[in-house]
């Protein structure tokens, strides 16, 4: 029955399931079939639309399932496609379970380097790397900052979620505990290391975005990759931004269109360009 219905999900146009939660029955009828199917239930599956068609993915339900339909923050996941070109190096700072990961790599970038230190994740990752042995991903189990070394990571209640200890955003959230990961500097990473210098970079690093910045100045001064950042609070966009400004000549805010910093939203994502 599962290999049925998962069938079945995959025949639903693209388009369709990104309107699901604004069409009632529709909506109550996929909740019903997912949850008496699904929930709690681990598989591997290939991802059937959207940018990200075609990856194989290791599905977690009911967590995953957006990610399994296609449409996990679709309006991102659609820049993103647009932007990356064939050949590219990409860095995926703050890679999670690598889902934007593997859309940059079935876009053609020649390298993708995914930076993520929880290691719920990790196992995530390497999960989804066995499966797409074709992919050019690449996994590197650090936090990035401004500096190198060891630091304190909050871990919250959802294990795949945490946060550097000195990032600023929602000092006061709860978390579970705490564990010691490895830093890193891209600048450090690639004058060190000899990591290839990235074209493209995707952060999202729980208000740590701003030390990621700083520490890769000189690549971002040198290199110029293209940049989509979230932002996670008001204060964060205007001191990222000011990092920004002088280097790039787009600062955008993805959700209305205005240049950086967003007037209206806390929450945002940056996309800039030269």
């Amino acid at each position: 029955m599962k290999e049925f219905i998962q069938k079945v999900l995959s025949i639903i146009p693209y388009g369709v399931r990104k309107q699901v939660k604004n069409i009632p029955l529709v909506k109550q009828l996929q909740k019903f079939i997912l949850e008496k199917y699904f929930v709690g239930k681990e598989f591997n599956a290939v991802v059937s639309a959207g940018p990200a068609k075609g990856l194989h993915f290791p599905v977690k339900m009911p967590q995953d399932k957006l990610m399994w339909l296609g449409t996990f923050e679709p309006d991102f996941a659609e820049t993103m496609s647009q932007v990356i070109k064939p050949g590219f190096v990409c860095y995926d700072i703050g890679g999670y379970k690598g889902y934007f990961s593997g859309i940059m790599a079935l876009k053609g970038s020649k390298d993708v380097y995914i930076f993520e230190p929880m290691p719920d994740n990790i196992n995530s990752i390497n999960r989804l790397i066995a499966l797409n042995p074709n992919l050019p991903l690449h996994l590197v189990k650090a936090a990035v900052s401004n500096h190198s070394g060891k630091v304190s990571f909050k871990m919250m209640p959802d294990a795949t979620m945490g946060k550097l200890m000195n990032s600023s955003f929602q000092e006061t959230k709860e978390h579970t505990s705490e564990i010691e990961v490895d830093t890193v500097s891209l600048d450090d990473l690639i004058s060190n290391q000899n990591y290839p210098k990235p074209d493209f970079m995707k952060i999202d690093v729980e208000g740590a975005e701003e030390l990621v910045l700083l520490g890769a100045a000189s690549i971002i001064t040198e290199k110029r990759p293209v940049l989509m950042i979230e932002i996670h609070s008001a204060d964060l966009g205007r001191k990222c931004y000011d990092i920004l400004k002088h280097l790039y000549s787009s600062v955008k805010v993805l959700e209305t269109g205005e240049q950086a910093p967003s007037k209206t939203l806390e929450v945002c994502h940056y996309l800039v360009t030269k």
